[in-house]
């Protein structure tokens, strides 16, 4: 079993290569590849040092399944093409979430998308990934009718350069807090990654703008990529996404309403028996769900499960999840795994 990481040297390519080991992934040779300026390095695997190769073609010539987190554009020029070869592709960019032959899959909720005949498959939005883990057993039990998120993303969420550029801007403002209850806008520091700044900040935008709904792609991805996984074309659904000065976990507040009455009991029941969810919901005790109990952890966390005082059938709730585990990588080596279990 050949197994391949592209991206290896990425954030969320540590984190494959990382879990692949924790789960005791059957990979006899594991195949770590990345950039030209990133060749060379080395990863370490069960031990041993592994040379970082170059993407290419060639480089996948025998790889039973490819893990791949390299951006769409560089996803675009080899996915279709290594599929083509025999090579199972498991993608985490946006480039074919929405293509029809792609499958794309949160393995605890659509796992009948995993198919014999099918070499493509893509990781969801993280975010939605978060979302959906809290919503779909819900769905399940009481049928969804409309839902309206607004997220709360982490930085590494734009990878390195994200945690970099909030890290920096902590370190030029500190010691300047009082003045940021009067801050001079144009002296704050700003980056390339947010355009805003991030530090002592949230910005109110997640990829671009679309011009004419005014919706970002990312609320945008969020919505098209819900309806597919929970196959409900016609789903009520909105988004707003939001960057927050959190190093790792996407939260997400969720209003959910149901074709029937669903009792904030009855929810914490379903999402208990849920697998990778975790209850987190005791206000009384002051339990409830955050980014930093999420980061490092498999599970999405799930609280504040309350009925919305006007409409019996919507719940609110609040999740958080760790982007870059369930939200990427760990999710693309659970359909690894599901891949071979159909072998």
């Amino acid at each position: 079993m050949r197994v391949a990481v592209v991206g290896a040297t990425g954030a969320v390519g540590r984190e494959m290569i990382r879990i692949l080991q924790e789960r005791d992934f059957p990979a006899d040779v594991v195949v770590p590849l990345a950039s030209e300026r990133s060749a060379g390095r080395a990863i370490a695997f069960r031990g041993r040092e592994l040379e970082v190769r170059p993407l290419s073609l060639e480089a996948l010539d025998g790889v039973d399944i490819a893990l791949s987190s390299c951006g769409g554009a560089v996803a675009r020029t080899f996915v279709p093409q290594a599929a083509e070869r025999g090579t199972v592709c498991v993608d985490n960019s946006s480039a074919f979430r929405m293509e029809p032959w792609a499958g794309l899959v949160i393995p605890e909720i659509n796992p009948e998308e995993v198919r014999p005949d099918r070499r493509v498959y893509c990781v969801p939005n993280c975010t939605i990934i978060t979302t959906l883990m809290a919503v779909a057993p819900l769905h399940r039990a009481a049928g969804l009718r409309a839902l309206s998120v607004a997220s709360y993303q982490a930085v590494s969420g734009a990878g390195h350069k994200g945690v970099r550029e909030l890290a920096e801007q902590i370190g030029k403002l500190a010691g300047s807090e009082e003045e940021l209850g009067h801050p001079d806008p144009e002296a704050l520091p700003r980056g390339e990654v947010f355009g805003k700044t991030i530090a002592y900040n949230v910005v109110a935008k997640i990829d671009a703008f679309d011009p004419e709904t005014g919706f970002t792609f990312e609320e945008i991805k969020m919505a098209r990529e819900a309806k597919r996984i929970l196959a409900l074309p016609d789903l009520e659904i909105a988004a707003t996404c939001v960057r927050v000065p959190v190093v790792t976990g996407h939260s997400v507040a969720v209003e959910a309403t149901f074709e029937r009455e669903l009792a904030p009991t009855e929810a914490r029941e379903i999402l208990a028996a849920a697998p990778g969810v975790r209850v987190m919901d005791d206000p009384a005790n002051l339990v409830y769900p955050s980014p930093l109990e999420a980061a490092g952890g498999d599970d999405v966390l799930v609280g504040r499960i309350r009925r919305h005082p006007d409409r019996p059938a919507t719940l609110l709730l609040f999740a958080c999840g760790d982007n870059l585990r369930k939200g990427a990588a760990l999710n693309a080596v659970q359909i690894a795994e599901a891949v071979l279990r159909l072998r």
